[in-house]
């Protein structure tokens, strides 16, 4: 799983990145083998104004090409990158699941074939 933090008009700091890659990783580990990339979007939406501004976008590339995004904003940075991770954790999970929902269904359906005998006529 590639991991991918950038930050706009917010100061990347090594702290604040070791922090949301060891936050992914937490969130997603059991998911890893699902998810190829994800990309951590850190911004301070309205600069120095204040107030529930702190916005953390999260973009995963799952396998088979799937896309998802999460986004959370907060008055504090590592809460929206909590919040954010908890929530892509949850949306992998169901994506996962429904697509293994779906491959078993096709699966089930391409296995059935109707008796000759029980056929009606």
């Amino acid at each position: 799983m590639r991991v991918e933090i950038r930050a706009r008009n917010i100061p990347l700091t090594e702290t604040l990145r070791t922090y949301a890659e060891r936050r992914v990783r937490f969130a997603l580990d059991r998911l890893s083998d699902r998810v190829k990339e994800v990309v951590v979007r850190l911004e301070d939406a309205n600069g120095p104004k204040g107030g529930v501004d702190q916005v953390c976008r999260v973009a995963l590339r799952l396998e088979h090409g799937r896309e998802l995004a999460i986004e959370s904003s907060d008055t504090n940075l590592l809460a929206a990158i909590d919040r954010t991770l908890e929530r892509a954790s949850n949306a992998v999970t169901r994506a996962v699941g429904r697509a293994q929902r779906q491959d078993g269904a096709r699966l089930r359906d391409a296995a059935w074939q109707p008796d000759e005998a029980a056929t009606l006529t």
